[in-house]
């Protein structure tokens, strides 16, 4: 995609690199420029990855902390350029005394969780190219052998408080240190991986997993959810996994393993979820969790959740996917999704928007009825300070 330019570009400034979904790029850099004016994007490093400048580094992240933009999924300091030979011995020296030269690294001491996150980047116009012959795995390896060796710090790559991020290109490597809370997620680029356990059922599984996890949500252990949508039955079967009876609401089937497994705790309504929801608003029944993953319009998606609200318990919430359109001469997704999360705050306190690393054309919703008597944060808690 084109990377519009905001600015000029000033030599005193401070980088950062910002990572989000290439076709939704744009977006993002617009978020970030709308917390801190004099953003300016000065290159496109990747498809979906910028290097931007700005005035004063750890205020900025704090501002994108405190706001928590939609479409940018990670952010990294880029404190030094590095240039590089090509090998990973001669790298990882210059590499390693580029980060120690920070002012940062000395957060690193005995019982310090860090983290070594690189990546290869590949180049913009070449997203299938590979740039070095050297793996981000082998990188990370040796540099966090040497980190630990030499200041007693512990190697954590699941739960990091301090991250060494290390971007590479094919002659650059652009390195910086922060706090894992500062780069909006602890995962490299944002991108978290999930194994694939023989039980899965669908791709869809992993969207829920890390909807959870990034607005640190906990699926309740009883009570009812609502899933809308559900077919084949990835998403029905997390919830019930968690200890919840579900009812499913899709005219499709569901895969055979729940048929068989979870019958007792599992109601399949085989219509679509405007019939359901027209019943069900007539009924006592009301559930701790309302799911929706449907192919719909996010608008229209957002008006089927307002008709639900009423379905849903006081200390409840709702995890949706809104589907975006691609971008076209006559139609923008931005619109689409601002009036999309218009309609769903006549009905909810909207807690988090955000585009996670398994959506695709789409962005995952968290939100929460306005009758709860404690306002729903949804915000995960931040690590020990520096």
């Amino acid at each position: 995609m084109k990377v519009t330019l905001y600015g000029a570009n000033d030599n005193n400034a401070e980088r950062v690199i910002a990572t989000a979904q290439p076709e939704f790029l744009q977006p993002a850099l617009a978020e970030l420029q709308s917390l801190c004016r004099a953003l300016t994007v000065e290159e496109e490093l990747a498809p979906g990855i910028a290097l931007c400048a700005v005035p004063e580094i750890r205020r900025f992240l704090h501002q994108a902390m405190a706001h928590m933009p939609i479409f940018v999924r990670h952010l990294a300091p880029a404190q030094t350029i590095v240039e590089l030979s090509g090998t990973i011995e001669d790298d990882c020296v210059r590499l390693a005394l580029a980060l120690a030269a920070l002012p940062e690294f000395a957060w690193l001491g005995p019982g310090q969780h860090f983290a070594v996150q690189a990546r290869l980047l590949p180049p913009a116009k070449q997203p299938l190219a590979c740039s070095l012959a050297y793996t981000s795995g082998q990188i990370n390896q040796k540099l966090a052998s040497v980190i630990s060796e030499e200041t007693g710090a512990i190697e954590s790559i699941r739960k990091p408080r301090i991250v060494l991020s290390i971007a590479l290109t094919a002659e650059r490597g652009f390195v910086g240190i922060s706090l894992a809370e500062e780069n909006l997620s602890s995962w490299p680029g944002g991108e978290r991986h999930f194994a694939r356990l023989p039980e899965q059922i669908s791709r869809a599984e992993l969207k829920l997993l890390e909807a959870l996890e990034v607005f640190n949500l906990t699926l309740p252990t009883g009570g009812e959810a609502l899933d809308l949508g559900a077919a084949p039955g990835g998403w029905t079967r997390l919830l019930l996994q968690a200890g919840l009876r579900v009812v499913a609401v899709d005219p499709a089937a569901l895969a055979p393993a729940l048929r068989e497994e979870a019958s007792s705790r599992l109601e399949h309504r085989r219509c679509s979820a405007e019939v359901y929801l027209a019943e069900a608003l007539h009924q006592p029944r009301r559930f701790a969790v309302i799911t929706n993953d449907m192919r719909m319009d996010a608008r229209d998606a957002a008006r089927l959740l307002v008709r639900a609200a009423e379905l849903l318990r006081d200390d409840g919430f709702v995890l949706s996917v809104l589907k975006l359109p691609h971008v076209t001469k006559r139609i923008q997704p931005l619109p689409v999704l601002h009036e999309a999360l218009g309609i769903l705050r006549r009905a909810y306190a909207i807690v988090k928007a955000r585009q996670l690393f398994h959506n695709r054309q789409e962005v995952t919703v968290v939100a929460a009825s306005p009758r709860q008597s404690r306002p729903f944060s949804g915000r995960r808690p931040s690590r020990a300070g520096a």
